[in-house]
């Protein structure tokens, strides 16, 4: 067992995100439609961060037969919640582009998981027969947030441990890491949500992308299909979907098998050019 209270101080003692990212979180989250003049002042001091806002918006992906030339523009044209996802991601990408060996990981894999993830869950809020909340793009590119954590905790005796109780007691990872270690990578990302201050439909998006009944809510859906899908795409898969699990989230956003086959197809197609949408 991994002592519990010296996780929990290891994920406080991540750098923590920027107030600005914390203000977007809640706007993009809200009930009420975030203040775009609010958004482009947040954002429109960062020269890194326009540069990449206005490549988004000009890039074939937005659809625009017109050049965007300016932020609020820019904001306008991606929609907040995407705009939200660019800019966190220049706060932690150079934490997710690092090798993890623990999880199988090489240098940039779990980047490109978690891209490709956060494309999968903007087409799912367009292909959802359930409303989805936009802040779904981004709970998806932080989903696997906890593996950045827990890896430091996994010795290799633990690892040794954890590959026995997948291969030859058929247990998932995410089980064999709750049943060994007491608590999962999925829920550790929760709690790292909830230290960096972000709402509440985000820690739990993350929280249970593994276990979407359990949050009930349509982002855990969202989220672990999204997961799934990135794994189609974007290789690193862990476990193959849970049949049960994959048609209860399919059922509860109202999708078909055609739906998923396009949204994979799509993600394929696209992400590469997603992918530099995230270069700032």
């Amino acid at each position: 067992m991994i002592d519990l209270d010296e996780l929990a101080q290891a994920a406080s003692c991540l750098e923590p995100l920027p107030v600005s990212i914390t203000r977007l979180a809640v706007m993009v989250c809200s009930d009420t439609p975030p203040d775009l003049t609010v958004v482009t002042d947040v954002v429109q001091y960062d020269q890194a961060l326009t540069a990449s806002l206005l490549r988004a918006a000009n890039s074939s992906w937005s659809a625009s037969r017109t050049e965007t030339t300016n932020v609020k523009d820019a904001v306008i044209r991606l929609g907040t919640s995407t705009v939200f996802s660019i800019a966190l991601s220049a706060k932690v990408k150079s934490r997710f582009t690092r090798d993890i060996p623990e999880y199988g990981l090489a240098e940039g894999d779990l980047w490109n998981h978690s891209v490709a993830a956060s494309l999968a869950a903007e087409l799912l809020l367009k292909h959802s027969r359930q409303r989805l909340p936009p802040e779904t793009i981004t709970a998806a590119l932080l989903h696997d947030v906890g593996k950045l954590v827990m890896c430091r905790f996994l010795s290799e005796e633990l690892l040794k441990a954890l590959a026995v109780a997948h291969d030859n007691g058929g247990l998932t990872r995410m089980q064999a890491e709750y049943e060994l270690l007491g608590v999962h990578h999925a829920e550790l990302g929760g709690l790292i949500a909830q230290i960096w201050s972000l709402p509440d439909s985000l820690v739990r998006g993350i929280c249970y992308h593994h276990s979407p009944a359990l949050g009930v809510e349509s982002i855990c859906y969202g989220v672990y299909l999204s997961d799934v899908i990135a794994n189609v795409v974007a290789g690193h898969r862990e476990d193959n979907a849970d049949v049960e699990t994959f048609a209860h989230a399919m059922a509860e956003l109202g999708l078909s098998a055609a739906d998923f086959d396009e949204i994979c197809t799509v993600v394929e197609g696209r992400f590469a050019e997603v992918l530099a949408r995230f270069e700032v």
